[in-house]
């Protein structure tokens, strides 16, 4: 396994959770002034991403607890990953399909490449990163003709309460699925991946605002994927959202599969892959438990970045306290 294999497993793990639930609860919160808890969110981020990697260095998850937690926090992030894929290609790409023909052959494919390990999901991360590049850049040149720059003035127009708690949301949104890696080995620097991740983050939330504008942000569920019916190719062909739009399944994808190897790790030895099975099953059954009760499932979308934070928070303590009785 290189280090660029591993580079672009967390290049896909940043971003995950943003398509849909992001940028939708960024923009209600603060409007457009997004960009701006963006770069703040950014730095915070750093810093966690910073004392993740300070810890996880020399340092797996062994005791009880910790493997309790780590499988929890794995199976919830599996979960809400799946919602928003589900949601999405239920609105977007597959409108008429039931929700049964969407999930399933998904299990199936994240069944598959987990039977090979985390090195197999580092090689299909590998062909996938040059791809979401390439789909990035014709989305940002593609929009070009779009922007309003006035649509950022004035400045600073959300209170200061407001613009930190979306900074604090971003930064949890894209270090969430990073600590997914913390049992795997990888590059000792995950700043740049994370750095890479999250200026792609700040880039498309940049690009939403200038051609949406500050009203329209804020009514659609999904306005990356709105923003992207604006690209006309050579000023006649249209509707190729469904095309670039691909880009964000790249990084759905990659995290479930990373979530469920790691889910497959913690189980117990002895019948792993029927137990692992088993497993899918019930996350298959409580993605169509959410798809029927979708209005109950957007309640956890209000408090997903509080959610995330305290598993991740507890997941640090536990961590902390176990180096210090080693030392």
């Amino acid at each position: 396994m290189t280090k660029n294999k591993t580079f672009t497993v967390s290049y896909f793990l940043g971003r995950a959770f943003f398509l849909g639930f992001g940028f939708s609860l960024l923009f209600k919160l603060v409007k457009k002034d997004a960009w701006i808890a963006a770069i703040l969110g950014i730095l915070l981020g750093g810093m966690i991403i910073f004392v993740f990697q300070k810890l996880k260095e020399n340092h797996s998850l062994t005791s009880f607890p910790q493997k309790v937690l780590f499988f929890l926090f794995n199976f919830f992030i599996f979960t809400q990953i799946l919602f928003i894929f589900q949601t999405f290609c239920s609105n977007f790409y597959l409108i008429k399909s039931p929700h049964l023909y969407i999930i399933l052959p998904l299990l199936f494919i994240v069944y598959r490449i987990t039977k090979n390990g985390f090195s197999t999901i580092t090689k299909v991360s590998d062909v996938l990163f040059p791809l979401s590049l390439i789909l990035g850049t014709m989305i940002s040149l593609g929009l070009i003709n779009n922007f309003h720059l006035d649509y950022f003035n004035p400045v600073l127009t959300e209170n200061v309460i407001d613009i930190m708690k979306g900074s604090v949301y971003f930064a949890i949104y894209s270090t969430a699925p990073v600590f997914l890696l913390w049992n795997e080995k990888t590059d000792k620097n995950l700043i740049k991946s994370y750095l890479l991740s999250s200026a792609t983050i700040f880039l498309a939330a940049v690009i939403i605002i200038a051609v949406l504008g500050p009203n329209l942000i804020q009514i659609y569920r999904y306005p990356e994927y709105m923003t992207l019916k604006k690209i006309k190719l050579f000023n006649f062909v249209e509707k190729v959202e469904n095309i670039v739009s691909i880009a964000w399944l790249f990084d759905l994808f990659i995290t479930l599969a990373v979530s469920g190897n790691n889910m497959k790790e913690l189980l117990p030895k002895k019948f792993k892959n029927v137990t692992f099975l088993l497993l899918l099953l019930l996350l298959f059954a409580t993605s169509l438990y959410g798809g029927v009760h979708y209005k109950e499932e957007l309640w956890i979308y209000l408090y997903l970045p509080i959610l995330l934070g305290i598993m991740m928070i507890s997941l640090l303590i536990l961590s902390l306290f176990k180096k210090k009785k080693e030392s």
